[in-house]
C-alpha cells in the first residue's frame, strides 16, 4: 500500500470518528436524564417499570408536606406566578402552559350546566338529582350494596335549602386556595440497578390535583404538571421549604431531602400498561384496584431480594 493510500485510510477512519461523535452529541438526552434528579444510565439498567402514584397530603403521613403556609402546593403555584417554575399541560411535559392557561385551571367553577358536561359525566348522575343508595340499598363506597331494601316506604329526604352551598363573590372570579390543592400525582421509574444492585425509584414529574370532593363535577382536576428537577432545584434554594417534623422541631428537613428519603405514603393507581388504563380500570373496582397497588409493591420489594439468590 502507497503513502497516497494510506492517506485516504486514516481521513476516512477520522471522518467515521468525527461523524459519529456529532451524532451522539446531536442525539437528545434521555426522558430520565433531561428530568430526574439522579438519572441512571440505560447501560445500567436491568429492570425498570413506569409507575404513577397519588399522594394525598392530608393523610396523617403526609401532612409533614401540607403545613400551615407552608404547603407544597403553596410554593408550586407561587413560583409559576413569579415566572420560576414551567408548568405542562401533563406528565409527558411536551406542552407548555401560559401563566394565563395555569390561572384558568385553578378557577373555581361557580356551576356546572348539564349542557357543559360529558355523556360519561351525565352517566354517573352528574347535572340532576343524584342519590347515595343504590337499588339494593346503601352504597358502601366501593360501588356495591350494604343494605337490603326491607319494602317500607322511606323517609323523604330533607329538602336542600342551599345554606351550606358555597357563596359566589359577586365580582371577578374565584380561584382555589393552596390548602384546598391536596393532591400530589407522582410519575417515576422503579429501576433495577445493575451497578448498585438494588432497585431505586427515580422521580420524572409532578402533578398538582384537585381532589373531587373540592369540584363541582365531582371528579378530579388536574392544575398543571411540572419537571422533577425544576421542583427539586428550587427546594433546595428555598428554606422555607419544610418537611415540618412534628416529633423533633430540631429535625425539620428541606422537602427535597424528604422526598430523597421518600418520607411519603403515595399508593400506585397505574402501571405502565398497551392500553393506558388505571389500575381501577384494568381490575373493574378501586377496591380491586388498591389490592393490586399493594401486591404491586410487594413484587418490587421480591424483585430486589430475588437479585441476592443468583
Amino acid at each position: 500500500m502507497n503513502l497516497w493510500s494510506k492517506s485516504l485510510l486514516i481521513i476516512a477512519v477520522f471522518g467515521t470518528f468525527i461523524l459519529n461523535a456529532q451524532d451522539k452529541a446531536e442525539k437528545p438526552q434521555s426522558e430520565i436524564k433531561a428530568n430526574a434528579v439522579n438519572p441512571v444510565d440505560e447501560a445500567n439498567i436491568h429492570y425498570r417499570a413506569r409507575l404513577w402514584r397519588r399522594m394525598d397530603m392530608n393523610e396523617k403521613i403526609n401532612q409533614p408536606f401540607f403545613s400551615v403556609n407552608n404547603e407544597l402546593s403553596k410554593f408550586l403555584v407561587e413560583w409559576v406566578e413569579a415566572g420560576v417554575l414551567i408548568p405542562y399541560k401533563n406528565d409527558s411535559l411536551n406542552t407548555k402552559l401560559s401563566l394565563e392557561q395555569f390561572k384558568e385551571n385553578l378557577k373555581m367553577e361557580d356551576e356546572v350546566a348539564d349542557a357543559e358536561l360529558s355523556e360519561a359525566e351525565k352517566a354517573a348522575g352528574f347535572g340532576g338529582e343524584t342519590s347515595t343508595k343504590t337499588a339494593n340499598g346503601e352504597d358502601d363506597g366501593w360501588g356495591g350494596s350494604t343494605k337490603k331494601s326491607t319494602g317500607k316506604a322511606e323517609t323523604p329526604a330533607k329538602k336542600d335549602d342551599g345554606f351550606d352551598q358555597k357563596s359566589n363573590a359577586a365580582s371577578g372570579s374565584s380561584y382555589y386556595f393552596p390548602k384546598e390543592i391536596s393532591v400530589l400525582e407522582i410519575k417515576e421509574d422503579a429501576i433495577i440497578d445493575r451497578q448498585k444492585s438494588r432497585l431505586v425509584f427515580v422521580i420524572e414529574a409532578l402533578t398538582l390535583v384537585i381532589p373531587a370532593s373540592k369540584t363541582k363535577a365531582g371528579f378530579d382536576k388536574a392544575v398543571a404538571s411540572f419537571r422533577y428537577k425544576d421542583v427539586y432545584k428550587l427546594f433546595r434554594s428555598n428554606e422555607n421549604c419544610i418537611w415540618y417534623n412534628p416529633q423533633n422541631e430540631m429535625k425539620h428537613l428541606n422537602m427535597a431531602d424528604a422526598f430523597d428519603l421518600r418520607l411519603f405514603q403515595a399508593r400506585i393507581i397505574k402501571k405502565g400498561n398497551a392500553k393506558n388504563q388505571f389500575l381501577s380500570d384494568v381490575y373493574n373496582g378501586d377496591r380491586e384496584g388498591l389490592l393490586m397497588s399493594q401486591l404491586l409493591e410487594n413484587q418490587l420489594l421480591e424483585l430486589e431480594s430475588d437479585l441476592w439468590e443468583y
